[in-house]
């Protein structure tokens, strides 16, 4: 007989509920990991605040932690936290003093007795360190573990053991409790970012791995690996419809333009005016198939100053909704976070094109290079299901007669794409032209020929 699906806690934070394959599990022990200053007590307050609101009842057991009423203020701080909503439903005790006059079984009692008193389905200890330290032996410790846990699943509260003590991964404590939630550091570069992981969870799947996380005034906001949430959706085919690329020139020569749906890679060196070609693609959209373009080396202001050079009026494809341009600075961005709110504006917007300006703003932010690959395909993917044809823009060092060497990075991002288009700069006559060329279309035919194009008030146009 197939079991009953166990019933869930939320988080309170979409996200982490995805990364946890639905919340908590009520009735669970879990315990929650991270060096001081990880967060673990913005993430407990606001995991009891959400449940709160949900007409819940919160117990939240301090040990040699910070004070309530600085805690209080710290919290105030945070979107999340509302103490008009906290009377009669979060309780916050103090047990250190039952911890020093009774020690670990007075303070396993004093768990029992707030949790009977208050009717809380959630209880959080935090300091559970404190504990440990007081324990007159690791087996006196573990035993408290195991009382909490066992009290736990017998009483059907969901329980919190906040911690800074690192242990073994097979240290008992960990065998002991349903999940384990680790918020860490990760430094690469001379960057620092925050992470979370789930080493641990009985009962349902998680999405494994290292996740990055922010603490703001929202509290903490968690971004799933892109490539470990949507990489594994089938993509739908493009079939026959081709849509224009802006260059009545360039879609001859692709025999009719782009293939719905798919995803193309423009690679050309500075100066050769890809931003140019993005633009004149993104000024092709229609009120029934607008356009996101995300650029991150142009501001809008630049870009719009850019446009109306080349004849595209982007204020009245912004008044018409055709077009929705966007900026993010790529200096220590969190790739996960964007490409999560990309595909969530994509789908708000309703767009039927993507403009990708600079993809090197992903590339240079995902401090794992050997992402990149991965990241893309779940990204193409996607975009793929939602039915966006989609134009990437890539810089790439040096000129030469082509095939001259791809920038560094290149080589890795065309067999991720479906078309690949050239913009370069050839030496000839002791003069510089621009050359543009058309490398990879799968499936059909194309004109492979390399022809010289100039940038006028017209924007890209290609010779012959």
């Amino acid at each position: 007989m197939p079991m009953p699906e166990l019933a869930r806690l939320s988080t309170g934070i979409a996200t982490l509920d995805l990364i946890l394959n639905g919340g908590l599990l009520r009735g669970g022990a879990y315990i929650l990991q991270g060096f001081p200053g990880a967060g673990k007590t913005v993430l407990a307050n606001q995991i009891a605040s959400s449940h709160v609101r949900d007409d819940g009842r919160v117990v939240y057991v301090t040990l040699l932690s910070e004070g309530h009423d600085r805690m209080m203020a710290h919290l105030s701080q945070m979107a999340f936290f509302d103490p008009a909503v906290l009377p009669g439903r979060l309780s916050y005790v103090s047990g250190y003093a039952e911890l020093e006059k009774n020690g670990l079984p007075g303070l396993a009692k004093l768990v029992r007795s707030e949790v009977e008193r208050q009717e809380a389905e959630l209880v959080i200890l935090d300091g559970l360190f404190a504990a440990e330290e007081t324990a007159s032996s690791s087996h006196a410790f573990r035993r408290l573990i195991h009382e909490l846990q066992a009290y736990a699943h017998l009483s059907g509260c969901t329980m919190l053991l906040l911690t800074n003590s690192r242990r073994e991964p097979g240290s008992p404590e960990y065998t002991m409790v349903d999940g384990w939630i680790e918020m860490t550091d990760v430094r690469a570069e001379g960057r620092v970012m925050r992470e979370l992981e789930v080493h641990k969870f009985r009962g349902g799947g998680i999405v494994r791995g290292r996740h990055r996380y922010r603490i703001s005034e929202n509290g903490i906001e968690v971004y799933p690996r892109l490539e470990a949430v949507v990489g594994q959706q089938v993509a739908m085919p493009t079939g026959n419809t081709l849509v224009s690329s802006g260059i009545a020139k360039l879609d001859l020569m692709l025999r009719g333009g782009l293939s719905a749906g798919s995803a193309t890679l423009l690679v050309g060196p500075s100066g050769t005016g890809k931003t140019i070609a993005a633009l004149q693609f993104a000024g092709s959209a229609t009120v029934n198939e607008p356009c996101l373009f995300l650029g991150f080396y142009e501001s809008p202001e630049r870009l719009r100053h850019k446009a109306s050079g080349i004849g595209v009026d982007m204020a009245g494809l912004e008044a018409t909704s055709r077009l929705h341009l966007h900026w993010r600075s790529p200096a220590e961005i969190l790739v996960d976070e964007v490409a999560g709110w990309l595909l969530a504006e994509l789908r708000r917007v309703g767009a039927r094109r993507l403009v990708v300006d600079g993809i090197a703003g992903f590339q240079q932010n995902l401090v794992e290079s050997e992402r990149m690959g991965r990241f893309l395909t779940a990204l193409g993917n996607e975009l793929r299901s939602l039915g966006i044809t989609a134009l990437y823009t890539s810089a790439m060092t040096g000129h030469g007669q082509f095939p001259a060497p791809a920038a560094q990075g290149v080589a890795e991002l065309s067999p991720l794409v479906d078309n690949v288009l050239t913009m370069r700069l050839v030496e000839r006559n002791e003069a510089v032209h621009k050359v543009f060329s058309i490398v990879k279309v799968p499936d059909r035919d194309f004109d492979p020929r390399l022809v010289t194009y100039t940038i006028g008030p017209g924007g890209i146009a290609l010779a012959g």
